[in-house]
């Protein structure tokens, strides 16, 4: 189809598709089924395949990634010539993959480990496996050439998060209007809450200097910086104790804290941070679908609200495997707030 055909198409079979996605509301009902074979059917309408409960706990989750990824595929293959970057949410799957693999030849693994189904919209040759300069050759990420000790794989996660966030960054920046508006605002979003949440891990759990906090953080820019968009705000706060409430009452994203009450200890706490600014960016998400439809900021939010419904069916899998209170997993998930 042309340009205009496809949008319309796209925009009337995604609203199908959200309607009846566990989002929302909906989400709920992940986590009100008592066994993994009323989650299957719940999510798939059919009855559950005669498996163990760990292989279908398993399965669940595959074939929900799968049936997310061939919807959108589908979208895509609409366009008899789409705009590169509708493709950009498929290249965080891909390059997940290939920290997955590589991840795995650190370790010394023999087998290739499981990895994202991507089809035609992988870039790199998993088949090569265990020649990483294969899997990589062709790609931006031929860098990637050697398998490394667990010091350096960690350096060249970092490198791939680098690479690719700025790769996104670029692209946004061919977009114009309500486009580039909508996206570079819910870019901007998701960067930013995971920069102040991962700074806040680093400073509590791994008491980093704020120097070596700040060579963590995500950036678009040269640097990680207060110059950069994304990173400016998680940098604002190195500085600020995290058991001081009067620092915090009047952050700029002081809605995201948990709660605090007076004359009782407080001290600021990333998981909920995390919670909260994960509603936030759903909410902003399922906004920039209906804002602008028929449009490339659309899709993208259409594809961002169903990446949260994998998310909360796998928070779903793992509660009941655990055992886990559907409450609780709710809370964790970000579904509803506390």
């Amino acid at each position: 189809m042309d340009n205009s055909a496809a949008k319309s198409f796209i925009y009337a079979k995604a609203s199908g598709l959200i309607g009846k996605s566990f989002t929302g509301e909906r989400a709920a009902l992940l986590f009100n089924v008592k066994t993994m074979g009323e989650l299957w059917t719940l999510i798939f309408g059919t009855q559950p395949p005669l498996l163990p409960e760990v292989l279908l706990a398993r399965q669940i989750e595959a074939d929900s990634f799968r049936q997310l990824i061939n919807q959108y595929v589908y979208f895509l293959n609409q366009f008899d010539k789409r705009q590169k970057i509708l493709e950009l949410p498929l290249r965080v799957f891909d390059a997940d993959n290939l920290k997955t693999a590589a991840a795995a030849l650190c370790s010394g693994e023999k087998e290739c480990p499981l990895l994202y189904d991507l089809g035609e919209f992988s870039r790199f040759n998993f088949a090569a496996w265990p020649d990483i300069a294969k899997i990589t050759e062709g790609t931006e990420f031929s860098w990637y050439n050697q398998v490394a000790d667990i010091h350096e794989q960690q350096k060249n996660d970092y490198r791939i998060d680098i690479q690719l966030v700025k790769y996104f960054w670029r692209q946004l920046h061919t977009l114009s209007g309500d486009d580039f508006d909508i996206l570079i605002n819910l870019f901007k979003t998701e960067y930013t809450f995971k920069n102040i949440v991962w700074a806040l891990r680093l400073k509590i759990n791994y008491q980093m200097s704020k120097e070596e906090i700040i060579q963590n953080l995500i950036y678009v820019t040269d640097a990680p910086s207060k110059d950069d968009p994304v990173a400016r705000p998680a940098i604002a706060i190195l500085d600020k104790e995290l058991d001081v409430w009067e620092q915090w009452e009047d952050w700029q994203y002081a809605a995201l804290l948990n709660p605090h009450t007076p004359g009782e200890i407080w001290n600021v706490d990333p998981s909920w941070i995390e919670e909260k600014g994960r509603i936030k960016f759903t909410k902003m998400a399922r906004l920039a679908f209906h804002q602008n439809p028929m449009s490339v900021s659309s899709i993208i939010g259409w594809f961002k609200v169903k990446s949260f419904e994998l998310n909360c069916i796998r928070t779903a899998v793992e509660s009941l495997r655990l055992g886990i209170p559907g409450q609780e997993a709710m809370n964790t998930v970000g579904i509803i707030e506390r």
